[in-house]
């Protein structure tokens, strides 16, 4: 997910999930009623799309996670800012950040102890195509794509 700016109403998210055969199963700008909007710069004015209600967006996030194994790129903060009802139907929540730095370490790839790791560091580490875009989507594919490098 990624963050879009806040719009006076709430903090507009980007979300998007990829499944485990590469496809982009759901990408949705939502309305979030965090604290956070009063921080977050302007919506851009070329979003294109009404954001989703609330209600809207957690009765698709319960569709889409129920019963899935999510893997996010820091799993408490991705976790913490969907729908309580989504992350409690779901079968698990795996962090891609803190798996790649047991998997990197035992392939060899060197990490230094107070590194802080971004996903596009983690996909150059292990040789994989870099981001090119911060768009949700693109980050769900690089995330599956790190995640399917480290079960390999």
């Amino acid at each position: 997910m990624r963050s879009v700016g806040g719009d006076g109403v709430g903090h507009v998210l980007q979300y998007a999930f990829a499944d485990d055969r590469g496809n982009v199963i759901l990408t949705a700008f939502a309305r979030s009623l965090s604290p956070v909007a009063m921080l977050a710069p302007p919506l851009p004015e070329d979003l294109g799309v009404e954001p989703l209600d609330p209600e809207a967006f957690e009765y698709l996030m319960t569709r889409i996670c129920g019963g899935a194994t999510l893997v996010a790129y820091h799993r408490v903060l991705q976790g913490g800012l969907l729908p309580y009802s989504a992350v409690s139907t779901a079968a698990g929540m795996e962090c891609a950040w803190r798996r790649f730095q047991q998997v990197a370490r035992r392939r060899g790839v060197r990490l230094s102890r107070g590194e802080t790791l971004t996903l596009g560091d983690c996909l150059e580490k292990a040789g994989l195509p870099p981001l090119d875009s911060e768009d949700a989507a693109v980050r769900a594919l690089a995330i599956r794509a790190l995640w399917r490098w480290m079960e390999d």
